[in-house]
């Protein structure tokens, strides 16, 4: 099996493709190109890491707020 088939029999694989071509084309919309290495120096990439890190912790925090929610509602 190739690894194309692989992912493609792969729900989890599948999702991250599908989410990575999502996010490539919204890219291409708003950027008019895909990620280039060039485009910040090696601090500025880590900034934007931690910028998107911050990002991630506000969208998993409301998450978990929500799944409490519903936990101690089922209580």
């Amino acid at each position: 099996m190739s690894i194309e088939d692989e992912i493609l029999a792969n729900p989890v694989l599948r999702e991250i493709q599908n989410s990575l071509e999502l996010q490539t084309a919204k890219g291409l919309a708003k950027y008019g190109t895909t990620v280039n290495p060039m485009d910040y120096t090696t601090i500025e990439w880590i900034e934007h890491a931690l910028q998107e890190s911050m990002d991630k912790i506000v969208y998993l925090t409301v998450l978990k707020q929500k799944l409490e929610e519903m936990q101690n509602a089922r209580d």
